[in-house]
């Protein structure tokens, strides 16, 4: 494999990740968007943690534990807004009873983020500031270490790959997904360091398509819970379990173009 080369810093990389992530929760009042970017800069930084655990897996695994706990923190103002986009989407192409129910779904998971009280921010912002002293302690990495953690990211997501295509196990789908999204972030946080051919949008596609599946999933193990009446519950189940083959189908003929190269 070509080396990263060494040029790429993995512990600014990390810095940059964790500040990030603190900027999007400087602001007041916090937007769900804000909230979701948060998690996606603190999934990069687990990423690249990933990538330098073979130079440092103490540290690495501590640094990924924290995140964690952060990221657990600010799923609740994200988990309403995702399950609002899983009903939109599933709506797209729905019949009509099946589609005004989850426009209903939507609009009501849209109140409940706007109702929802904050997240201790105060407890994610010392959480981060103490993921931010672990980037900064974080020892040189080698192009050879690099290249091995960035092999190790490869071989863990072609695993989760071959394992989950042509599947339905949702757990299955799920560590395809992490597995992939990883891959992605690593990618584009290393850039031209990337060792080999990136083939980023064919991941970034795949990535977004497995997400869509596993909220949709979501969603229809939410309708357990009775948010809709007994007469509507068909329609949408209906939809739902349409609108998840179809992603699964996308995303299973993107896994399969990745794996031929």
């Amino acid at each position: 494999m070509r080396s990263p080369g060494s040029s790429f810093d993995l512990r600014a990389a990390l810095i940059v990740e964790v500040q990030a992530a603190l900027e999007q929760l400087a602001a007041e009042p916090l937007a769900p968007k804000r909230v979701h970017g948060a998690r996606v800069r603190l999934k990069r930084a687990r990423a690249l943690a990933r990538v330098g655990a073979v130079g440092a897996p103490g540290l690495s695994e501590v640094f990924n534990s924290s995140a964690r706990a952060c990221m657990r923190s600010l799923a609740p103002a994200r988990d309403a807004a995702a399950l609002a986009d899983a009903a939109r989407d599933a709506a797209r192409g729905a019949k009509k009873k099946a589609r005004h129910a989850l426009i209903d779904i939507a609009e009501n998971q849209d109140q409940i983020t706007r109702d929802m009280p904050p997240p201790d921010l105060d407890r994610v912002r010392t959480g981060l500031k103490d993921l931010l002293a672990l980037a900064q302690v974080w020892p040189d990495a080698s192009p050879r270490q690099i290249s091995r953690g960035v092999l190790h990211v490869k071989r863990r997501a072609k695993h989760a790959r071959r394992r989950a295509i042509g599947e339905t196990a949702p757990e299955l789908r799920h560590t395809w997904r992490r597995r992939e999204k990883e891959r992605l972030y690593v990618i584009d946080i290393l850039g031209q360091a990337w060792p080999g051919r990136r083939r980023h949008k064919t991941s970034d596609r795949l990535g977004r398509i497995l997400g869509r599946e596993r909220d949709v999933g979501l969603l229809a193990e939410h309708l357990k819970h009775g948010i809709l009446a007994n007469d509507r519950v068909a329609h949408v189940t209906r939809a739902l379990k349409q609108r998840a083959r179809q992603h699964r189908a996308r995303a299973d003929k993107l896994g399969r173009k990745l794996g031929k190269n």
